[in-house]
């Protein structure tokens, strides 16, 4: 799983075609922890904020912020974590 800076123009590079037949990309933000990027193989493209209750001991989650595009940007997202 990649970790890079998320930002606009990163996420518009990321998919130039979809990815029929592979698994989902997950790519985390180098500067905000548990905040990524998740492109399906249809070629969708979501933000999505990984969290853990309970500890190391327990399963993460995750949950999916919105769709890139209008009015979701890598900072808007975050900034509704």
């Amino acid at each position: 799983m990649p970790i890079v800076k998320l930002t606009k123009k990163v996420v518009d590079a990321v998919v130039e075609e979809p990815r029929r037949g592979k698994q989902p990309l997950l790519l985390w933000d180098k500067e905000v922890k548990g905040f990524g990027l998740l492109v399906t193989p249809a070629g969708t493209r979501s933000y999505i904020p990984q969290y853990r209750i309970g500890g190391r001991g327990t399963p993460t989650k995750r949950v999916t912020i919105g769709r890139h595009g209008s009015p979701w940007t890598p900072e808007n997202a975050w900034r509704r974590l």
